[in-house]
């Protein structure tokens, strides 16, 4: 790095930023295009001009085309079409609003007021709004606060008709003035005060400039017609230079032989009678009648082809300076597959929020002090702890977008309360303490705060899955887990709770399904790529089997996929052999025995007695924990009766059928032996008889 030598002697540093001829050298050149070449590149010529204000009169003359019209009237309209509360207090919906200021706010005409004045200063660039304040002072003093008796009045003007008096406090910054002066007096109610005090005007400044530039505007702001008034004219000029050319679409053309030498020999009035011969002629037979040897016709049509897409051009540029979305400013209907404008709408109340921000929310709050400190005002003079000025949304949701925020919180809600963030009181008075439902919460100290107890092995609560649990709750904050293809997607819609004794009978299409899940969703797993894959899978299936029979299975036993989100929102659980409740069922820990699985509300209805003996009536039938196959149905009921094992002889008739056991008949021949006749006993223990004699 080299050094240069200053005039004083001290050393400067070079930054390479010049050559030695003192030329910058940090852009681009060209020297056979001539880019960036001094004389040779047009665009070294481009320089910037300072702004130059549109007067009164011209921004007056403006206001008349509805395009700028609708850029001053569409902000100050809308912001003021909500209103605002003045709200004291806690927040959300422990804030309590200040009673009788809504009749103050309507007598005073307080909105009407403020939405001139920002016309005013949107149109001019300058606005205030005039204060009739009884304090026992003159307009030329400043407002005694503790003597404020009432606001009386407002009255609204534009930066022409009242203006800043310079003195030594706003000689450099016209904008911090002390005093002000009525310049037409005779368009307010008392034309007699000709210097005013600030403290009793509300000043609205227009939009921003920089400090040098306001002073070259007497202190004020620049009008909202100012930026977008190139815009608008190159518009307005294509606009009106289109309609034009619609005129002339078809041009007709009327060639007469030796015209120019009968006007230069004064004859005049006969090409004029020979020009409405011909008009006359086409009006009785809708044609021409032509000299065919000294004259011709002929029609020649422009062409319009490019002007739509210049003028759309021109329209952008008036958007873009106007920061108005076309929707609105134009009034077009939203454009597009499945618009609805309510993007543009959002931005737009936005938009609107940082303009009341910005020029409202100070004139505002100094008004409504001193309304507050008013002995006829809503208070009686005395001013509320934490009070404060709150707009009104903008923004008003549809009561679709309503009940999905609602049932967002809601979660949000249940998530905290597990987890012992919030207590349900908490959460009551802050959504439905109020007058309106508000999703602002505060926490009240004077609750009680703890965090849950471990919930491994016990029933997680409804709406989603355990948080302390990693195994069954939701992924680690660095989402290290690893989750195996074969159990992904046992989530079903409603984000209900993972049961990992589901299986999908087709292999190949559950893993189709978990495949496009993982390419539609950002995030896997989780609850909306699992409930996509049971959808995804059940349309699969069906599609493939022509029905959803066989689709599930639950330990072996087929699960109507209809009846699967009704199987779930019973909450199954499984029982061991002490007859406890150990947790969801399908999550049997290692060497632990076959279990029996009822519904949560069942088993809990049941003793520790009766779990124990359903679940050893199920071992007996099915002693095999590891056991595949289909399932052995085993009665729940408590007294149920074991079938009985037997074997024997059916004798009888079909009406009369019964069955004998072999112990029972061989007991009944020997009793028989015993009893029978002597005739009997020779043809009984006989071993030769003669087949005729049997």
């Amino acid at each position: 790095m080299t050094t240069l030598a200053r005039d004083n002697g001290g050393p400067i540093v070079n930054l390479g930023h010049f050559d030695g001829a003192g030329v910058r050298t940090d852009g681009l050149a060209n020297v056979f295009t001539g880019m960036g070449i001094q004389g040779r590149d047009k665009s070294q010529s481009t320089i910037t001009q300072p702004i130059i204000f549109l007067t009164q009169e011209e921004l007056e003359g403006l206001y008349g085309e509805w395009i700028p019209r609708r850029v001053v009237d569409i902000v100050a309209d809308q912001s003021t079409r909500k209103g605002f509360r003045i709200l004291f207090g806690g927040d959300g919906a422990k804030a309590q609003e200040i009673v009788g200021m809504e009749q103050v706010i309507e007598d005073l005409m307080i909105l009407e007021n403020f939405n001139l004045a920002s016309k005013n200063e949107r149109l001019y660039g300058g606005a205030a709004i005039l204060l009739y304040i009884n304090d026992g002072r003159s307009a030329d003093q400043p407002v005694d606060k503790s003597k404020i008796v009432e606001v009386e009045g407002m009255e609204v003007l534009d930066r022409y008709q009242i203006a800043p008096m310079i003195g030594e406090e706003s000689l450099y910054d016209y904008a911090k003035a002390t005093y002000y002066q009525i310049i037409s007096g005779d368009l307010i109610q008392q034309p007699n005060l000709t210097r005013i005090h600030k403290d009793r005007i509300l000043r609205f400044d227009g939009m921003w400039l920089p400090y040098r530039i306001r002073q070259r505007n007497y202190g004020w702001g620049m009008s909202s017609i100012q930026p977008i008034y190139d815009s608008f004219r190159h518009y307005w000029t294509g606009v009106h230079s289109a309609s034009m050319l619609l005129s002339e679409f078809d041009i007709f053309v009327h060639k007469i032989r030796n015209l120019s030498q009968m006007l230069a020999n004064g004859k005049e009035s006969d090409v004029k009678n020979r020009l409405v011969l011909n008009d006359m002629s086409k009006s009785v037979y809708r044609g021409f009648a032509i000299d065919a040897e000294k004259e011709e016709l002929s029609f020649i049509t422009r062409q319009f082809s490019g002007i739509d897409g210049v003028l759309e051009k021109l329209r952008i540029d008036i958007i873009g300076a106007s920061q108005i979305p076309h929707t609105i400013l134009f009034g077009e209907s939203p454009s597009g597959i499945g618009a609805t404008g309510r993007s543009e709408e959002r931005d737009f109340a936005k938009l609107l929020g940082d303009y009341q921000a910005s020029h409202f929310r100070r004139p505002l709050k100094k008004l409504m002090e001193y309304i507050l400190l008013s002995q006829r005002g809503p208070t009686s003079g005395r001013i509320p702890d934490s009070w404060r000025v709150k707009f009104n949304d903008l923004f008003e949701l549809n009561e679709r977008e309503k009940a999905d925020v609602r049932a967002r919180v809601a979660a949000v809600d249940g998530r905290y309360i597990q987890l012992g963030v919030l207590h349900p009181k908490e959460v009551a008075d802050a959504r439905y303490g109020g007058s309106e439902w508000s999703m602002e919460t505060t926490l009240d100290p004077s609750l009680p705060r703890e965090l849950p107890q471990q919930t491994q092995g016990k029933p997680v609560p409804p709406g989603g899955r355990d948080p302390l649990n990693e195994q069954n709750g939701t992924l680690p904050m660095d989402g290290s887990r690893d989750v195996v293809d074969s159990e992904a997607g046992l989530f079903l819609p409603r984000d209900l709770e993972k049961r990992r004794d589901v299986k999908f009978q087709d292999e190949a299409l559950h893993s189709r399904a978990v495949s496009e899940a993982k390419q539609k969703f950002n995030v896997w797993p989780s609850a909306y790529a699992s409930a996509y894959v049971v959808q995804h899978y059940k349309a699969l299936y069906k599609e493939k089997h022509g029905s959803l029979s066989g689709a599930f299975k639950a330990d072996g036993e087929e699960i109507n996929a209809d009846d699967l989100e009704q199987w779930f929102k019973e909450k199954w659980v499984r029982i061991g052999g002490n007859g406890e409740i150990l947790g969801p069922c399908g999550d049997r820990g290692e060497g632990e025995g076959k279990p029996k699985c009822l519904p949560q509300a069942k088993a809990q209805s049941m003793s520790k007695s009766e779990r124990q003996t359903i679940v050893a009536r199920k071992r007996e039938a099915d002693p095999d924990p590891e056991r595949k196959g289909a399932a052995k149905m085993v009665s729940s009921k408590v007294d149920a009766i074991d079938p009985i094992k037997a074997s024997g002889t059916i004798v009888g008739g079909i009406d009369e059928a019964a069955l004998i056991e072999d112990d029972d008949i061989r007991a009944a021949l020997e009793q028989w032996q015993k009893e029978a006749p002597e005739r009997y006993k020779t043809l009984l223990e006989a071993t030769d008889l003669d087949p005729q004699q049997q």
